[in-house]
């Protein structure tokens, strides 16, 4: 991808709080930092690594210190089944980093919720590529919190309805290129998300996403080319292929299909997709070989992959490494 130059950073920091002083969230959250909406990707502090500095983790295991964690239980990032999440600073060694937390929320099958949460934080710990929300650890404290890295603009389909006047169709096409990057670094190391969806791609400016949200991802075993729930779930039907909704089959190209409407989900500027549907209707629908029709706007080839991802036979739909070909092909103009 042709990046272009911007003169500012992402951020410019501030003056810090006052030492031994509590964190006022309401002032000093966005006074930290003043963000650059228009950052590219290489331009952001979350860009690199943080497991590039060999001295801020050596020897660091999954679990963090809770007495580093601050935590403004004021102002929710988000919500689920499992609780709440809310924004923090984390101090490090060398820095301190905001960041979004996770917490258990305290319920009668408390134990189960705390046992798939220490599922996701130690798949996600594994993970770190620049277009997924990266893990920096787990508190436990008053409840279960997972740490991870935040994403100051929030959830891609949010944004593009407030924001559609500023997000042309190339723009779109280049956050779709960075989710098909991280996506292709998840099948090529066996992990199946089976959540993706533009709520769950998290905007660190408007031209940097990130895939988000693991809760429902399993790790492949040696030698298998997918996972087969036994039992059906609270599962985004919306988003699933035909063999996830009817035989609960899950591999990388089931989420080459939940990424094809997720590229609907974009250049239809965060509508939803199959308005009205309800399971049964939505896979005879799929069944009889109909699909989502072209978004307003939408260049044919953008669409023309859209169609490929959505195709019944598993085995003709595109993997990652070809989708993230294609749509970089068509950045640079070839």
């Amino acid at each position: 991808m042709t990046h272009l130059r911007y003169s500012l950073p992402l951020f410019r920091r501030a003056p810090a709080p006052a030492r031994g002083g509590e964190y006022d969230f309401q002032d000093n959250w966005r006074n930290l930092y003043e963000i650059n909406r228009r950052a590219l990707p290489h331009e952001t502090p979350v860009y690199n690594s943080l497991y590039e500095d060999p001295e801020e983790v050596r020897g660091r295991g999954m679990f963090l210190q809770r007495e580093r964690l601050t935590l403004d239980c004021g102002n929710q990032l988000g919500s689920g089944n499992f609780g709440a999440v809310l924004r923090g600073i984390y101090k490090f060694q060398r820095k301190e980093v905001q960041v979004a937390v996770k917490v258990l929320k305290p319920v009668e099958n408390q134990e189960m919720l705390k046992t798939e949460l220490m599922k996701e934080a130690e798949l996600m710990h594994q993970l770190d590529h620049p277009y997924i929300v990266r893990m920096f650890g787990v508190c436990e404290g008053e409840a279960l919190m997972l740490v991870m890295e935040v994403a100051y603009l929030g959830p891609l389909n949010k944004y593009l309805k407030e924001h559609k006047e500023t997000m042309s169709s190339n723009h779109l096409v280049e956050l779709m290129h960075q989710v098909s990057d991280g996506m292709k670094y998840l099948e090529e190391r066996s992990f199946v998300h089976r959540d993706l969806a533009a709520r769950n791609v998290l905007l660190v400016s408007e031209r940097y996403a990130k895939i988000s949200d693991f809760g429902l991802s399993k790790a492949l075993a040696a030698g298998e080319s997918y996972y087969k729930a036994k039992v059906s779930g609270k599962w985004p039907l919306k988003w699933y292929a035909p063999e996830c909704i009817q035989h609960f089959e899950f591999s990388s190209k089931g989420d080459v299909w939940s990424f094809g409407v997720t590229m609907w989900e974009t250049f239809t500027y965060g509508d939803r997709p199959y308005k009205g549907f309800k399971a049964a209707v939505l896979l005879d629908f799929l069944k009889a070989e109909k699909r989502l029709d072209k978004p307003p706007g939408c260049p044919e080839a953008i669409y023309e992959l859209m169609l490929k991802t959505w195709n019944t036979d598993t085995n003709l739909r595109p993997s990652f490494s070809d989708i993230e070909d294609t749509l970089g092909r068509y950045l640079a103009g070839k």
